[in-house]
This record gives C-alpha cells, sequence and structure tokens, in this order.
C-alpha cells in the first residue's frame, strides 16, 4: 500500500523550501511578491515573479509576506534621461520630479543647471518619491559663448525669444549668471581656477562646451553656433576631471568636436554631431549650415569609441521633428556606425519641459532604433550610464526595486510607452493622481 507521506514530513519540507539563502523567515514576511507579469530582459519579455524586500529585489520565498498581482502587465526597470536641463532649483523641483514620475524617468543626468539653485535641492534629488539625478552643476565655455546667452537671460527675466532679440545686447552684457549657471574660461590659469571653484561644490560630472571647435581660432559663432571652450584647453580639462575622480562630459556639435573628445578620453558626448537643425531659422543667432564632412562618424572613429567606451547621447526629443532629410540620413548612420562598433548609446531630451516618451515613440516609429532596442537603451544602458555604481537598469536578484509596467507588450506596440500603469521606485508603490502638475 502507498503511504501518503506524514504531515510532520510534509511540514519539515515546506520550512526546508521555504528558506532563501541570506533571508530570515521574519525578512521572509516582509518580502512583497509581484506576480503575474512578464519582465524584460533586455531582448525580451519572460514571465517571472519579482520578490522584494525594502529597496532591493530578492530571491523569492515560498511563502512571502504579501503578494501584487500584475498579470498581463510587462515590466522594465524605469527610464533614465541622460541629458537634461531640469532640477535646477526649488521653484520648478515639484513640476521636474512629478513629470520624472508620471513619465517613469526615475534616473535623470543635468547636463548644467544653476550651481546654487542645486545645492539648495540636492537633498532631494534621491529616494523614495523623488528622481534619483546627476548633476554637472555649471558647464565650462568660453567667452561670449552658450549657454551664456541663455543663462544671463533668465537672470534678466527675458523670456520670450522675441524678447531676447530684442534685447540682446543688455543679455551679453550681463554676467550675473557666471560662475554659477557656466563657468567661463580663456587660459590654463583661467581653467585651474575655475575647476576649483566648480569642484568645491561637488558636481558628479564635469559638463564641457565644445561648439564646432574647429572655428574656434577665427570667432566662429560667438553668442551662436560655434564658441564653447579654446579646443587646446580640453586635455588639461580632462586631465584635472580625471584627477577629481569624476567623469568628463562633453557638448559635441560636429565631427571635429567628436575627435577632440575621444582623443581626451571622455566619458560622455551629450549629442552626436550635427544633431540639431541650425537651417531652419535664417534670422536665428544659432543660423548654420552644416555639410556632409563635418556631420559622419568614421567606422574607425566609432571603434575607438566602442574601445574607451565613450557614451554616445541621442537627443530623442529632436526625432519628433520634421527636419533636413540629410541631417536624418546622417545621424542614421552615426546610429548604425556607433552600433555595429559595439559603442555605448544612451537617451535624452535636452528639452526644457520635455519628457522621453514622445521622442522614444517617433524613434522607433522612423526607424532610428527598434523597440527592443528603445527599451534597452532607455532602461538600461542609459539609467546605468547616469549612476555607474549602482545596481539599476535591471530586474534580477540584488538590483534596486524600481520598475514601471505597461498593459501591452511595448516591443509589439511601443505607443504603450506612453501609457504606464504601474510604478514602484525604492520599492515603494508610486501614486501618480497624488502628484501635482506644477510649471
Amino acid at each position: 500500500m502507498t503511504r501518503s507521506v506524514s504531515t510532520l514530513t510534509l511540514a519539515f519540507l515546506l520550512s526546508a523550501c521555504q528558506s532563501v539563502p541570506g533571508l530570515t523567515d521574519a525578512e521572509a514576511q516582509q518580502v512583497t511578491a509581484y506576480t503575474g507579469a512578464k519582465i524584460f530582459d533586455g531582448e525580451e519579455f519572460q514571465a517571472k515573479t519579482l520578490c522584494v524586500l525594502g529597496q532591493v529585489i530578492v530571491r523569492c520565498p515560498v511563502n512571502p509576506g504579501q503578494s501584487v498581482d500584475l498579470s498581463g502587465q510587462f515590466l522594465t526597470p524605469p527610464f533614465g534621461d541622460a541629458h537634461t536641463h531640469h532640477f535646477d532649483g526649488r521653484y520648478t523641483l515639484d513640476w521636474h520630479r512629478s513629470m520624472g514620475l508620471k513619465s517613469g524617468a526615475f534616473y535623470a543626468m543635468t547636463m548644467t543647471a544653476p550651481t546654487q539653485g542645486v545645492i539648495e535641492i540636492r537633498d532631494r534629488l534621491s529616494g523614495p518619491g523623488n528622481i534619483d539625478v546627476a548633476t554637472s552643476l555649471g558647464g565650462i565655455t568660453g567667452p561670449e559663448s552658450h549657454p551664456a546667452e541663455i543663462y544671463e537671460a533668465l537672470a534678466l527675466n527675458i523670456r520670450s525669444y522675441e524678447d531676447q532679440v530684442a534685447r540682446s545686447d543688455e543679455i551679453h552684457a550681463g554676467s550675473r549668471a557666471a560662475d554659477n549657471a557656466y563657468y567661463v574660461v580663456e587660459t590654463e590659469a583661467d581653467v585651474r581656477a575655475k575647476m576649483d571653484l566648480l569642484l568645491g561644490d561637488r558636481p558628479d560630472h564635469i559638463k564641457v562646451f565644445l561648439r564646432k571647435s574647429n572655428r574656434y581660432a577665427e570667432g566662429f559663432g560667438k553668442w551662436g553656433p560655434g564658441g564653447g571652450i579654446d579646443p587646446t584647453l580640453l586635455p588639461l580639462i580632462a586631465e584635472l576631471t580625471d584627477q577629481a575622480g569624476v567623469r568628463l562630459a562633453v557638448a559635441n556639435s560636429n565631427i571635429h568636436d567628436f575627435r577632440a573628445s575621444l582623443n581626451v578620453g571622455a566619458d560622455i558626448i551629450t549629442h552626436l554631431p550635427c544633431y540639431q537643425d541650425s537651417e531652419a531659422d535664417p534670422d536665428s543667432i544659432y543660423y548654420d549650415v552644416d555639410v556632409v564632412d563635418d556631420c559622419l562618424i568614421s567606422d574607425t572613429e566609432a571603434l575607438a569609441a566602442a574601445e574607451l567606451g565613450m557614451v554616445s547621447t541621442l537627443i530623442v526629443t529632436e526625432w519628433v521633428k520634421d527636419r533636413p532629410a540629410d541631417l536624418v540620413a546622417w545621424e542614421q548612420q552615426n546610429i548604425a556606425a556607433l552600433k555595429a562598433a559595439g559603442a555605448p548609446l544612451v537617451v535624452a531630451t535636452n528639452a526644457y519641459g520635455s519628457t522621453l516618451t514622445p521622442g522614444l515613440i517617433a524613434g522607433v516609429d522612423k526607424g532610428f532604433v527598434t523597440p527592443a532596442e528603445m527599451l534597452r537603451m532607455a532602461t538600461m544602458t542609459t539609467p546605468k550610464t547616469i549612476f555607474p555604481d549602482r545596481n539599476i537598469g535591471c530586474l534580477d536578484v540584488g538590483c534596486e526595486a524600481s520598475f514601471i509596467s505597461f498593459p501591452v507588450n511595448p516591443i509589439e506596440d511601443a505607443a504603450i510607452i506612453g501609457e504606464i500603469s504601474y510604478r514602484v521606485k525604492d520599492g515603494q508603490f508610486v501614486d501618480v493622481a497624488a502628484e501635482g502638475d506644477e510649471g
């Protein structure tokens, strides 16, 4: 006669199965299991239960204390924005935080903002209920160069483009935002002094402006498409940045800037060469005509970027726009070359008041990236680039417990990324209904 397992034996087996390495029985009762969902692994979605203890994903015990049914949902890590100018002060913080939480971009990399404004809010730029932000504070630039014209206009409360044009002399004469939102250098002595000043306020990375640097010596584009630093100063800035133990992010406008960034071993370029249409408005101070020889990354240069690990940033807000066909083709060729070489690519907005969502959808629709590539860059590569020392951009055991979910597979319908159905940040449910729309 076959005998059933005794009650005592069954209890012993269940007890043995329930014990998870590293978890006590009491801890197991604090675990929340998210069941029924499919989870993105970088290529596709796989059925998997996700268990969370505190702010970390853990191995699932047999009997977790709580469970949340996410049947039919598709989970990814949160998005990251690798080039924003948000999180720039206390007056806009609630607005920027709400935008990030609602759009699923829980990680942000600020590429210039007023130093003093950031210092005021730094204790609110991480943790549950907040967006985690890495910031350059102000950026290093040259005389009469971007972004001085923007921040001096703001300092004078000159907001509209028409008023900025009409009062350009007043704006260009200003220096209210100097050594705060931007730092001007002309000599090596300037570099050492301004780097000391900037590093004293503990930036997470250093942002430097190169703007068509091959034409710097002729004074091209001051207050316009060119300018930025004298490229001969870039090696010293790179050296001092490396000595400080922070990363170097270099703004690029053309291929010459890209090559200069490669030559000093920059960690990040904040946009691809010729990413933005400069021909649309002949009356703009930023007007310029790009040519193919200034815009294309060669296969050799793409391979050099891959070997260096230099990250190239794709500005997805440009993908929404109707741009000249040659600019679109050049960007597609540059992305293809970098992908083929294995160079890291991340996504970003670089447009104040914008989120990633429309640009990511447009990028898929227009063929810049596939849906899986879009998800992988936005939810894995970009967050890890922003915070390389953290276990984010993943949903495995040991990863931070932050994720977003969609009611439809975004690989099959990329537009669904605009309809996030569930959010968890640092192990806590995010109630976006409680978030305001301050602007």
